[in-house]
């Protein structure tokens, strides 16, 4: 069995304050196949973004292994962590925030041309227009500006921008959050469209599962800087095992009136990252009944099931007894 695409293995990353050192990412490891997705999940601060930068080294990683293709770009120096740039790419939340409001569409997806100096002036002007064919835009739209864009078209430069040195990994940070939902199926189906084309491996950041699982191949769900479980989609909207993806699945809008559903309310507040308790992080709101290791040994993401992995004392112990 050939080797995963994108190893990422005891990430972590952690932000020095007044108070002590900010856990944002503690201890993070997962697997992406080559041409895969995986989502990646969780409330708002639960690391997610974070995790997703710091694997393209966009955040330099406190401890861990990032390995893409073979080759831990952690160890380069950041002057050599440039010439693999071009097999990675992210694109962000905010498709304006994230586009120089003094560049026109053709310099924005040429940019990265011009950074790494690829080919003449000539080349590089085919390429936009080869790469704004692809993601659908006009070629109308080569000298408008952001302001003028509406927010699927600079969604859909953003993109182009990320494709223009042919990466093969793309980190999607909630891509269509700041969209209305019918521009958020074209740039799904865009994205799908693309991966399929192209090959392309995506680490896919959201917090609405919905969404998720309609472009992921597997999920992993994070809470307070850590997984806490991990399988193919289909798992886990059919055998959810932990407390806190069973309360996030809960929480999904589902078009059907009067429909009667076991909302999961979920007590008590978020620990602080800076300061986060002994054992499992989530089981000051967990709903299970709780034994004595949940406050005093932190769960290891083990693997439950073939492709299903989940951190939890309770589900293990739970298990181990059908065994």
């Amino acid at each position: 069995m050939s080797a995963p695409f994108v190893q990422v293995r005891n990430l972590k990353k952690y932000f020095h304050t007044r108070k002590g050192p900010l856990h944002a990412v503690d201890d993070v490891t997962f697997d992406i196949a080559k041409g895969e997705t995986l989502g990646l999940v969780g409330e708002s601060g639960c690391g997610k973004s974070t995790t997703g930068r710091a694997a393209i080294r966009l955040l330099e990683p406190s401890e861990g292994q990032v390995i893409i293709d073979g080759q831990d770009i952690l160890l380069p120096q950041r002057r050599e962590v440039k010439a693999l740039r071009s097999k990675m790419q992210m694109v962000f939340q905010d498709p304006y925030s994230s586009l120089n409001p003094r560049l026109c569409v053709a310099d924005l997806i040429a940019e990265p041309l011009d950074v790494k100096r690829i080919g003449s002036s000539a080349e590089r002007a085919k390429r936009v227009r080869e790469l704004s064919d692809i993601v659908g835009l006009s070629r109308n739209l080569e000298n408008a500006y952001p302001h003028e864009l509406d927010g699927g078209r600079r969604q859909r430069v953003g993109i182009a921008r990320a494709l223009a040195l042919n990466p093969e990994f793309i980190v999607l940070d909630e891509p269509v959050s700041a969209l209305d939902v019918c521009i958020q199926a074209q740039v799904l189906n865009l994205l799908d469209s693309l991966q399929k084309e192209m090959g392309l491996t995506y680490l896919f950041i959201s917090h609405d599962l919905s969404v998720v699982h309609h472009v992921s191949d597997r999920i992993a769900v994070m809470y307070l800087g850590r997984i806490v479980e991990l399988a193919d989609y289909k798992t886990i909207f059919a055998n959810p095992l932990h407390a806190y993806t069973k309360a996030l699945l809960s929480a999904i809008t589902i078009p059907i009136p009067n429909l009667a559903r076991n909302r999961i309310i979920l007590e008590g507040d978020v620990p602080s990252p800076i300061n986060p308790p002994s054992g499992c992080r989530f089981a000051g709101r967990c709903y299970y009944d709780k034994i004595d290791a949940c406050t005093c040994e932190t769960p290891r993401l083990t693997e439950v099931a073939e492709g299903h992995f989940v951190a939890c004392h309770v589900v293990e112990r739970q298990l181990a007894a059908l065994v």
